[in-house]
């Protein structure tokens, strides 16, 4: 290979690596084994420990898995002035702020500030209820992992399951207790693969091949 075919796929990798990471990406972070706790206005991470330990947080880049954390996960999570909501179902508004605080271990995180959330409960029976969350926040400090950050508006969402009876009064459930998932995401920067960039000088190999024939 000449010095001006290394210098070509060279330049070759190095605009794909510039492109990608000036252009918005979408970035998915989700959480497994979150567990909500409602006391009547507030719901908060629902485990006994402050904050609450996941089973794993999965990190995509474009619909693509980067990367996943299964230890030393844990979430803090507190969203206020959620009152009355309807036993028989409904859809409520907070009515302040909240936040969120994702903990990684090795000194990655991710804080957020919660803007107004919506909170769906649904009873398909007396054994089978959903509790469903989402909000838009900001990021008031970050350090993520697989050299990836996240940019505002970021939304976030949670799919749960009640996992025990619920208590009410008044026509308005006064506690309960949900386990399932979560999501945060938002557009971002995100590393191109080293597959990716294997496939350019790959391609930038062939051109110039192509050329000398």
């Amino acid at each position: 290979m000449t010095r001006f075919s290394i210098l070509l796929v060279g330049s070759l990798i190095l605009l794909l690596c510039l492109t990608q990471a000036s252009s918005a990406a979408l970035i998915q972070i989700q959480l497994g084994g979150v567990g909500l706790r409602y006391t009547g206005n507030t719901i908060f991470d629902a485990g006994t420990a402050d904050p609450d330990p996941l089973t794993n947080a999965t990190f995509l880049v474009d619909g693509v898995p980067v990367g996943e954390d299964t230890s030393g996960v844990t979430l803090d999570l507190r969203i206020p002035g959620l009152a009355n909501i309807p036993v028989g179902g409904g859809q409520v508004n907070s009515s302040a702020i909240g936040s969120l605080d994702l903990d990684l271990g090795d000194g990655e995180y991710l804080s957020l500030s919660l803007d107004t959330a919506v909170v769906t409960y649904i009873p398909l029976t007396s054994t089978i209820q959903f509790v469903f969350v989402g909000s838009t926040a900001s990021s008031t400090g970050q350090n993520l992992p697989y050299e990836i950050s996240i940019d505002d508006p970021i939304g976030v969402s949670f799919s749960t399951q009640i996992t025990e009876p619920i208590s009410h009064g008044g026509g308005f459930v006064s506690v309960f207790r949900s386990a399932g998932t979560g999501e945060i995401q938002g557009f971002g920067v995100g590393i191109p693969e080293p597959a990716t960039m294997s496939l350019l000088a790959l391609g930038g190999l062939a051109l110039l091949r192509r050329r000398r024939v």
